[in-house]
């Protein structure tokens, strides 16, 4: 019988599984559930919260997973060899098609990103602006945040391979460095430079400040992931002996962030840099 006939002849004898199954994911999903409210309501740190939540997911679903092959055994015995040998001749034709269709599956379980999410992957820097079955199309971004005006995609298999990472997975905040070089003469002085910059940041960021604080607090409370809080933060980069290197953390909703590290910049220099000489009237 050809395979979708086999497929369809196995639920009419079957429901008694069928059924099995469907309790069995719908109690994982139950377990899993009930087990994230009971710890976010402990007193224990955020960081062991996303611990035993993975920790007993991992466990609830493997069990479940566990119960259901055994449940299906002989049926899954008995598909396996009609599977294997159409499953070899896909992968064999269209290899490249069929770990697209998996990346695809992939995002779309997992969720890495989604649409209007900032990534990196694979040398691309853009913001996520379709996701089909075959491939992922960015909108490119500078540095700074801002539109280059180009379009990048790359095919979903590229995902089970690749590093990704997502600069906005907590929403309409983002933590954003912000590098400003120190010349060498103003190296004397690092605590009027780090005074200048947080001024100036504290300026830029003033009309969200809390609400991004507020925004990360609820994230960690969320998430169980200790995030940072959010506040202004300035450190020094010396990894380049011939440079110094100011980085100011700030937060600051996505598309602001040019702006931002515009404001902060300009706020910064505006201080450190000398007055221009006054002409002395000539008597």
């Amino acid at each position: 019988m050809p395979l979708l006939d086999q497929l369809a002849a196995w639920i009419p004898g079957r429901w008694d599984k069928a059924i099995i199954t469907a309790l069995l994911v719908g109690m994982a999903l139950l377990a899993s559930h009930l087990w994230a409210r009971y710890l976010s309501r402990g007193e224990i740190s955020a960081e062991k919260r996303r611990i035993h939540l993975v920790w007993a997911r991992n466990i609830i679903w493997f069990a479940a997973l566990l119960i259901i092959v055994s449940v299906w055994a002989s049926t899954i015995a008995g598909f396996a060899l009609s599977v294997a040998a159409v499953a070899g001749a896909i992968l064999i034709v269209s290899k490249e098609l069929v770990m697209c269709v998996h990346g695809y599956l992939y995002v779309t379980l997992v969720r890495p990103y989604k649409i209007g999410d900032v990534i990196e992957f694979n040398h691309l820097h853009g913001r996520v602006v379709d996701i089909d079955m075959f491939a992922t199309t960015l909108v490119e971004l500078d540095r700074a945040g801002q539109r280059t005006g180009k379009v990048a995609e790359f095919p979903n298999g590229l995902l089970l391979t690749n590093p990704l990472i997502n600069s906005t997975p907590n929403g309409a905040f983002a933590l954003h460095a912000i590098q400003i070089p120190i010349p060498e003469r103003l190296s004397h002085d690092l605590e009027r430079i780090e005074a200048a910059a947080l001024a100036a940041a504290d300026g830029a960021t003033a009309a969200w400040r809390e609400e991004a604080m507020a925004h990360f607090r609820r994230a960690s409370e969320e998430n169980f992931i200790a995030l940072p809080s959010g506040k202004t933060k300035v450190s020094w980069d010396f990894s380049n002996p011939d440079h110094l290197v100011l980085v100011v953390r700030v937060a600051c909703p996505i598309e602001q962030r040019a702006k931002v590290e515009q404001a902060v910049f300009r706020g910064t220099w505006r201080v450190l840099s000398p007055a221009p000489p006054t002409e002395v009237p000539h008597s």
